[in-house]
């Protein structure tokens, strides 16, 4: 369920993203934040990252029983703006939210299911992490984004 969940909101947001990029110059998604740092933001044991499944440009952290952070960060695309992708969100009913001081520009998503999405942009690259925290509040799970996604810009 976790992994059906995860894929379909990487799906929504990296529809138009290509699911293998050349090795050269690929960020490596699993080394962005430790596994202690998830942890510690969200509150719950964390597990080990693992390249998703579905796409090995994807990392997942597991939390608790049935719970997730994922990052993926792809190279900004000719024509993919922040305008241009919180209007194609909010064409699917996904209204984007707005964040100051985190990278050139980032939003925030709930996309449904209990997931959070923190979109930014930075330099040449765009990057999304995705939480689904069991028992957390939104405003915690938020909290935990801007926190992570902070700490993994300086990776970037």
């Amino acid at each position: 369920m976790r992994t059906l969940l995860i894929s379909t909101a990487a799906l929504v947001l990296f529809s138009n993203m290509a699911v293998a990029q050349a090795t050269a110059g690929r960020v490596d998604t699993c080394r962005l934040v430790t596994k202690a740092e998830v942890q510690l933001a969200v509150g719950l044991p964390v597990a080990d990252p693992k390249p998703n499944a579905s796409n090995p440009a994807l990392c997942d952290f597991k939390v608790g029983d049935y719970g997730v952070v994922g990052f993926a960060v792809q190279p900004n695309r000719p024509g993919e703006t922040p305008d241009r992708i919180m209007s194609e969100l909010a064409k699917r009913k996904i209204q984007p939210v707005e964040v100051k001081g985190i990278g050139d520009r980032a939003f925030f998503t709930s996309p449904g299911y209990g997931m959070v999405q923190l979109n930014t942009f930075k330099g040449s690259n765009y990057a999304i992490i995705t939480l689904m925290v069991p028992g957390a509040s939104q405003e915690k799970v938020k909290a935990a984004a801007e926190q992570l996604m902070k700490k993994a810009l300086l990776k970037l």
